[in-house]
């Protein structure tokens, strides 16, 4: 079984302007057209089970057309899809908006203090953390540097403080806890109680073609970095914990069957059952039974 805990879709018309926007803007190459269908094509070439998917509010307006959209996808798509809420860290109503996402039966929520503008120990985003983890919602952040924004918002420092302020039960740091920021994420978060995910860390970044042009635009951005190493990957696991571990990719910017790949390679076979699955069923409470009733 497999379970990719961090993907992203959205609606078929709107991935069709965001996408390019978004991978023009990083000069990064994309792995699949960023929609329902196409992830679920993606996810049978890479036999996932289920992808987890996290939408980013980036503008308060939009809380509640993405929430329902997410209510949407898992009454048509649960449980190959499973989508979290969205808040923004300017919601002023943030307690109404987690108390309906917790009574919608959404499991969790994503914040991106990058695409937010709002670094992750500041007072509006502890607030929010606080009070979904008090609800018993799973909180997942972007954490680390982006190649589409500059910028140490969520930087591993920022996160040590956040955690010691609210001390969430149930948090996971995407991009093996700090994209591009890895000793650090050895050294300040590993063993502290968070979940990492392995989303965009062992994956080469590639351009968008494989053009001069493309190449030299890639190289040009000055937040690319070289992937995590193995060597590194292996030291993180082994000190925060195979139980505290979450296999998943980043669809659509990184390639679901690759990053398995890069996974499992840098995993012993006593960790890959926890990794690959069974960390993300205890997370979000739910039993490998439901994939019997497919």
């Amino acid at each position: 079984m497999l379970i990719d805990f961090h993907t992203h879709t959205f609606p078929d018309e709107l991935a069709k302007k965001v996408l390019p926007k978004i991978a023009g803007d990083a000069s990064i190459r994309y792995y699949t057209e960023a929609t329902n269908s196409s992830l679920l094509e993606s996810m049978d070439r890479a036999h996932v089970d289920m992808s987890v998917i996290l939408p980013v509010v980036t503008k308060p307006s939009q809380c509640e057309t993405i929430n329902k959209t997410a209510i949407e996808i898992n009454v048509r798509y649960f449980p190959r899809l499973l989508s979290f809420g969205g808040i923004h860290p300017d919601n002023d109503n943030y307690r109404e908006i987690l108390k309906s996402i917790k009574e919608s039966g959404i499991k969790g929520i994503k914040l991106h203090p990058l695409y937010q503008g709002v670094a992750i120990d500041d007072i509006r985003n502890l607030r929010i953390i606080d009070y979904a983890s008090e609800l018993g919602l799973i909180v997942v952040i972007h954490a680390g540097k982006d190649l589409s924004f500059p910028g140490d918002l969520a930087d591993p420092d920022r996160i040590s403080r956040m955690l010691d302020e609210v001390k969430p039960e149930k948090m996971v740091l995407a991009h093996m806890g700090s994209y591009a920021k890895w000793e650090d994420v050895y050294e300040l978060l590993c063993g502290i109680g968070a979940y990492l995910d392995t989303s965009f860390s062992l994956n080469p970044v590639r351009p968008l073609d494989d053009t001069k042009e493309g190449w030299d635009s890639l190289e040009a951005n000055p937040i690319l970095v070289p992937p995590l190493k193995p060597e590194l990957f292996r030291k993180i696991v082994e000190k925060n914990g195979a139980d505290h571990m979450l296999f998943a990719s980043d669809s659509p910017w990184c390639d679901q069957k690759e990053t398995f790949e890069l996974v499992d390679a840098c995993l012993s076979e006593s960790e890959k059952d926890a990794v690959y699955y069974g960390n993300a069923l205890r997370l979000l409470g739910l039993s490998d039974t439901i994939f019997e009733q497919r």
